[in-house]
């Protein structure tokens, strides 16, 4: 059985690595290796390898035996694709948790939100949101789409933290939030949807213009 140390220093290695990729800091070209990465973070081959696999899950490397693990670059392109799938994904899964959805719950988390309003702790913003955005797709009890969204949502969380960090973009999130939320309390689903929808196009639009303003991503292949 897998140790409480273990699986946090997997989780640690993964962050590091993940944001490193999807904020393209590796020079093109770069293989990641084994030996070299246990070596940096002063661990056994283990759980790099683990680390390694689970990158390659999320399409953001290709491993080659005996050669390393290739990067692929993370494009504006990408980050478009990921938001318009979860926008679609996400919008099924509040359909089908529509009736498991407790209303006490939801004015809990609305209290949350709305203490929000004048904090400037970033990392609270991206918890509550998580917490929320969580507990709908959860609530729709269907596992493969919970894992799906799971990792939709991982390969967006790094750049939406970023863009919060725009007072323009924090208090329109918080009234987002709330309209959804008041939307779910009254049991008017189709509001709901569309506001769900509205909110992950306009978090897309927010960050792909930031993320491209400070060339975080390549931006050789962005739609027009």
């Amino acid at each position: 059985m897998e140790n409480k140390n273990t699986k946090t220093t997997r989780h640690e290695i993964y962050t590091t690595l993940f944001n490193r990729i999807i904020q393209n800091e590796y020079p093109e070209d770069t293989w990641l290796r084994e030996d070299l990465l246990a070596r940096e973070f002063n661990v056994s081959r283990s759980p790099v390898r683990s680390v390694l696999q689970n990158l390659e899950q999320d399409h953001l490397i290709e491993i080659l035996p005996k050669r390393g693990a290739r990067i692929f670059p993370f494009t504006a392109d990408d980050l478009e694709d990921i938001y318009e799938l979860r926008r679609e994904l996400e919008s099924l899964a509040l359909r089908r948790a529509a009736n498991s959805l407790s209303i006490q719950k939801l004015l809990e988390m609305k209290a949350l939100i709305l203490g929000l309003k004048d904090s400037l702790d970033f990392q609270e913003h991206a918890r509550v949101d998580g917490y929320f955005h969580s507990y709908l797709i959860q609530s729709s009890g269907r596992r493969r789409l919970i894992r799906m969204l799971d990792q939709l949502y991982r390969l967006t969380q790094t750049f939406w933290e970023l863009s919060l960090r725009q007072q323009f973009s924090k208090d329109v999130t918080i009234q987002e939030h709330i309209e959804l939320i008041d939307a779910l309390c009254i049991r008017d689903i189709e509001k709901a949807s569309e506001l769900l929808t509205r909110h992950i196009e306009n978090s897309k639009i927010r960050v792909l213009t930031l993320v491209i303003q400070g060339n975080m991503v390549q931006e050789s292949q962005v739609k027009n």
